[in-house]
């Protein structure tokens, strides 16, 4: 190849790969509900007596009892899209056996059947302990709790991690498509402290949700009371920005004269990947800088 074109060969593959290079795509939050019950939730339950809006001290009441079938729920607008569900969870007391488990669920609602992604503090055999659930649309079960044995693996220095009475706790659940699991995290609210979180993966996307729940469906434990409050609930999706799409629309101008044709200025044509402008001015100074370069060299 000539000296000359594998001097100009590199620039103009710079320039151009540097102008047609595509905006990397951005994604928006979009909340689909949120609730810091300083107004009526909206919650329906069957178990009025165990599950209600608390006016006086702003937060959601409720009573667990296994072989009650009882629950509440807010319906909500859900898709599949990645999302996000945080909340704050105290509880005051809970009896041998006792769990809280509150999340995102399907119609029926029931801890045992598809479709659901589930908080759970329950007080079981080996003590107050702190999970996730997931079961999918194909009633697949994905499930961790903060036991040593379920989450350590071959972690050094990892222990069981407990959840202590009339503490509140701030509670985080993700589901991440792109990467196919749900995790967990749960602070201590006050001091904002990690108390445990892990993840399970997933074998297939997330279908059939729709509500937010605290639900005892499912469990047949008799007396194994649990009472508390939630409070400050939120739930966002995350989706994908797509830029609008330009259209090109050309315009006859006329006028008076006849003879006189007046040409119409074409507007420019959209491409469908966005360029970034700044590389694109950038990859044109460096292809200008090296060409005034050459042209020193040569003079």
């Amino acid at each position: 190849m000539p000296r000359s074109l594998l001097f100009w060969f590199p620039i103009l593959l710079i320039a151009a790969v540097l102008t047609i290079l595509p905006v990397s795509a951005d994604e928006e939050k979009v909340v689909i509900y949120s609730s810091d019950f300083s107004e009526d939730p909206g919650f329906i339950t069957n178990s009025p007596s165990g599950f209600y809006w608390d006016v006086a001290n702003q937060h959601y009441h409720f009573e667990t009892e296994g072989g009650t079938n009882a629950y509440a729920f807010v319906p909500i607008a859900y898709g599949n899209d990645p999302f996000t569900l945080e909340y704050d969870l105290h509880i005051s007391s809970i009896e041998e056996d006792g769990a809280v488990r509150f999340g995102v669920t399907s119609t029926d609602m029931d801890i045992s059947k598809a479709a659901n992604v589930l908080g759970i503090f329950d007080n079981a055999q080996y003590g107050k302990l702190m999970g996730l659930q997931v079961i999918d649309t194909n009633n697949h079960l994905y499930e961790v709790n903060s036991h040593y044995r379920s989450y350590c693996g071959q972690q050094r220095e990892c222990d069981t991690k407990q959840f202590d009475e009339n503490v509140t706790y701030r509670v985080a659940i993700k589901y991440n498509k792109e990467l196919m699991h749900a995790d967990i995290k749960i602070t201590e609210k006050q001091s904002g402290g990690l108390v445990w979180g892990f993840y399970v993966p997933l074998g297939q996307d997330l279908h059939g949700l729709n509500r937010i729940a605290i639900t005892t469906k499912g469990d047949y434990i008799l007396e194994n009371e649990a009472v508390g409050y939630i409070d400050n609930v939120e739930m966002a999706v995350y989706r994908e920005v797509i830029p609008p799409v330009e259209t090109t629309v050309e315009t006859t101008v006329t006028t008076t004269v006849p003879t006189t044709t007046v040409t119409p200025t074409p507007s420019p044509t959209p491409t469908k990947s966005p360029s970034n402008p700044h590389l694109a001015a950038g990859g044109l100074v460096l292809a200008a800088g090296l060409i005034a370069v050459y042209r020193k060299n040569r003079g």
